[in-house]
């Protein structure tokens, strides 16, 4: 591209950070995997999440326990008996005491098989389909991270074109504001011109300003994207290739976003555990079959007795539970399971039609953002010629210091409008991709070819 503006290269397009310490977008997006909470935060979820199939699997699976109980006590006990004495021939009531310590000690094992028991195999089901959800929340974290790097990293870019063309634009109306103010001390422009001149520098001062802040605002952004102080970033090559999406179909975009979206398999997944969570309520009300087994072992010695007492136990069978009453709480669970269900299917059906909007408005948007470019590049080519022939017509007294002034700002507007486009045009393409299910880093190491 052919550098249309004179006073500064970066109204036309042109970025401030140009050193050789540059950091590309690859550089910058490897600083920001490093360094992301989210994607951190993602990360440790879906490994949490991943015990939750088999915390709910050991509920299918047989079940052992085994206790020992040592004790030790004392006895102390008193009865009456009715002793007949002969030499009297009378009955008498003889009171007879008796303490005495023992010691008991119990070994209990016992088993528990779960044979039929809906609840836990649809939780079980369930525990799974959160696991996916797990996998695909990550994905979907991983994929904003690019999105997020491209926002800041094209973020500065524009924000430092704009500064760029703003600080030219003051340039360059502090020259025509220098010229009115020689002509008018000479008496050949009037005062008014002067005031016209000194408001149209103050406005471009101001969004100098406001151009500064968002500079400012930019590098805060990349700070804490990557955790490190960038400022120099590699700007967009002049000749950049940027054309119409690929394939030219937005019903094939379409269809690509309705099979690998993320944020679609992530709404399918939590309507499968939806449903699953409403099966298992709805089994509350079916009876639940065990097999058991169990095995147990006392033995008590007790002081003043050579034998001690024990006793042997050993039990196995089938236990059936069939619930009957439960206050209620069964039917209110599974009335809301089933509403969180319905719940979840129209929030899948809202899903699918946002998605299908968002896919046909970013294809419109990245192949209208194509022709901007072209149109954009031919407008800074109106307003150069638009200025050069107002400035020839202002020399000659045909023109007068406004239309001057406004040809300059509709140049430098040109310049600004150009850059903004073909940074739209980037972040359209991404979240295009994105919306489609197609975006991965590869298309952060092709974006960098783009770069100087």
């Amino acid at each position: 591209m052919k550098r249309f503006l004179p006073l500064a290269t970066a109204a036309c397009g042109l970025s401030l950070s140009m050193t050789a310490a540059a950091e590309d977008l690859s550089a910058v997006y490897d600083l920001a995997v490093a360094n992301d909470a989210q994607v951190a935060a993602a990360r440790a979820t879906r490994e949490a999440d991943s015990y939750n199939a088999t915390i709910a699997r050991g509920g299918l699976l047989p079940q052992a326990s085994a206790s020992y109980t040592w004790a030790k006590g004392n006895s102390d006990s008193e009865s009456y008996s009715t002793v007949y004495y002969e030499t009297t021939n009378q009955f008498d009531l003889v009171l007879t005491g008796r303490e005495s310590d023992y010691t008991a000690t119990t070994l209990e094992l016992n088993a528990n098989m779960p044979l039929f028991n809906l609840n836990t195999w649809y939780n079980y089901k369930a525990a799974l389909s959160v696991d996916s959800v797990s996998d695909l929340t990550l994905k979907i974290a991983e994929q904003n991270l690019i999105l997020r790097t491209a926002d800041v990293y094209f973020g500065i870019l524009r924000a430092q074109d704009n500064l760029a063309a703003a600080e030219a634009e003051v340039e360059s109306v502090e020259q025509s504001l220098e010229q009115v103010r020689q002509r008018y001390e000479v008496g050949l422009s009037p005062v008014t011109e002067l005031n016209e001149a000194q408001a149209a520098y103050d406005l471009s001062y101001v969004n100098l300003l406001d151009m500064q802040a968002s500079l400012e605002i930019s590098y805060e952004a990349m700070e804490s994207l990557t955790g490190s102080v960038i400022k120099d970033v590699d700007p967009l090559k002049e000749n950049a290739d940027l054309n119409n999406p690929q394939p030219e179909d937005a019903s094939a975009w379409v269809t690509s976003g309705m099979e690998g979206f993320p944020g679609l398999l992530t709404a399918t997944a939590q309507l499968e555990s939806a449903r699953l969570s409403r099966n298992a309520t709805k089994s509350n009300h079916l009876p639940t079959v065990n097999l058991f087994a169990s095995y147990s072992d006392e033995t008590q010695s007790i002081d003043g007795y050579d034998d001690d007492l024990d006793t042997t136990t050993k039990m196995y069978g089938l236990q059936v539970t069939v619930p009957l009453l439960a206050g209620g709480s069964n039917y209110a669970a599974t009335k809301q399971a089933a509403l969180s269900y319905a719940a979840a299917d129209a929030t899948l059906e809202q899903q699918k039609r946002e998605l299908k909007q968002n896919i046909r408005s970013l294809y419109l948007q990245v192949r209208n953002n194509v022709r901007n470019i072209a149109a954009r590049e031919q407008a800074i080519r109106s307003a150069r010629s638009a200025l050069d022939a107002t400035e020839t017509g202002y020399k000659v007294g045909t023109r007068n210091i406004v239309e001057l002034l406004n040809a300059k700002r509709n140049l430098f507007a040109a310049g600004r409008d150009y850059a903004n486009a073909r940074y739209d045009y980037i972040i359209n393409l991404l979240n295009l991709k994105y919306y489609s299910g197609v975006l991965s880093e590869g298309d952060v190491a092709q974006l960098n070819t783009l770069l100087k």
